[in-house]
């Protein structure tokens, strides 16, 4: 049996990730490539996709015992939780930015297709920055994790770890967002040049 914490009992946990048999074929590739890509703070070997397994699997086997709140956090664990905290708040204000300007495309009433692809164009702009700013997110929950593993109890550790889980979900709907509008912005093209075609042959 691998020893707890060696590179085989790594290998071992992430041979089968729950996580990753979440995502759908096709639909989530890309997110799974940036998954594989976006490397932790604190180790930048180590895919965020990786930490997360780990952490999971560290989690189950904590003492479940372990219940007690009161925690001795350095100055500097102190500012590092409330930059995670922080992030999450921007999160949650760069997603509502983008369900502002995803909105603003379902409410458009005008037929004018450089209006509309400015307004896709917008709503692709937010859905970057909330993927990004959701992915940095759980990198700052995780490298926290990954730097003071005994910050929480148990229960708090899990709920830590789930809280990542989740900030990773909000940065899978923005890559499907991401990949929605794209295709949206190339069929206003399309008509574009359709329209353009019909003007030049009329024209003749």
């Amino acid at each position: 049996m691998p020893r707890p914490g060696s590179p085989d009992s790594y290998a071992s946990v992430l041979s089968d990730d729950s996580y990753l048999a979440l995502l759908k074929p096709g639909l989530d590739d890309i997110f799974k490539e940036v998954l594989n890509d976006i490397k932790i703070l604190e180790d930048n070997r180590r895919s965020i996709l990786k930490e997360r397994k780990i952490q999971s699997h560290e989690a189950k086997r904590r003492d479940p015992t372990d219940l007690d709140t009161e925690r001795d956090w350095t100055p500097q664990m102190e500012l590092d939780y409330e930059s995670y905290k922080a992030k999450g708040e921007v999160l949650k204000s760069v997603k509502a930015a983008q369900k502002a300007s995803a909105s603003a495309v379902d409410n458009n009433r005008s037929s004018d297709l450089a209006t509309l692809e400015a307004l896709h164009n917008t709503a692709l702009e937010d859905a970057e920055t909330w993927q990004r700013v959701a992915m940095e997110a759980a990198v700052e929950r995780l490298n926290f994790m990954k730097k003071y593993p005994n910050a929480f109890n148990t229960p708090s550790t899990k709920t830590h770890i789930k809280a990542a889980e989740d900030t990773l979900n909000s940065a899978k709907l923005a890559q499907r967002e991401i990949q929605t509008r794209k295709k949206k912005i190339a069929q206003v093209k399309l008509i574009e040049e359709k329209r353009a075609g019909g003007s030049s042959r009329h024209a003749k």
